[in-house]
């Protein structure tokens, strides 16, 4: 079982920060780069892998994946990871004991926490603090390609390729309902 966080993000473990709020095919990735001897699961990676950005330097390139919001909250709640992620997006711990109705309660407009995710990304990147370069998902190997370009990371994407989402679903509670709900209009723009 991994510890409770809040923790650092280990920059001597990394050559490049990927992130993301889940559900977006991140570890895919991660798997492709890692294969290919770039560093990019720390050995806390599943506390840091859908942390905030701190607010100081991390001196690492970070790749930031996000989008098709629904199909992700839908993908996270089949995996039984959304509490989990929501609560590493929203309080930068590993508490996955915390139910999903504390998130609505405590953060209505933003349960699951991707605007205060995403916005603390964005913030390190328009201040210059570090280099941050956001992909939405889905993404062609051509769009990933230029993202870690972008960030310096020149790699082979040859043999990567996103596999189609899963398509059934059906929420498991009126708490996953509640989030779509809140949801529904949301699209972050860098």
């Amino acid at each position: 079982m991994l510890p409770l966080g809040p923790t650092q993000v280990p920059v001597d473990e990394i050559d490049i920060w990927i992130v993301s709020h889940g559900g977006v095919a991140s570890n895919a990735l991660c798997d492709h780069l890692e294969k290919q001897s770039i560093r990019c699961r720390p050995d806390n990676y599943g506390l840091v892998c859908h942390k905030q950005h701190p607010g100081e330097q991390i001196g690492k390139p970070i790749l930031v994946i996000h989008g098709d919001y629904l199909n992700a909250i839908r993908s996270m709640d089949r995996r039984d990871f959304l509490t989990v992620n929501a609560a590493k997006m929203c309080l930068g711990l590993n508490a996955p004991e915390i139910p999903l109705s504390r998130f609505l309660q405590s953060f209505p407009k933003d349960p699951v926490g991707f605007s205060m995710f995403l916005n603390s990304f964005l913030e390190a990147k328009n201040s210059g603090l570090d280099n941050v370069v956001f992909l939405r998902y889905p993404y062609s190997n051509e769009q990933a390609n230029n993202a870690l370009q972008q960030l310096g990371i020149d790699i082979d994407l040859s043999g990567f390729e996103l596999r189609e989402r899963k398509k059934k679903f059906s929420p498991r509670s009126k708490d996953v309902k509640k989030i779509l709900e809140i949801y529904s209009e949301f699209n972050f723009e860098e």
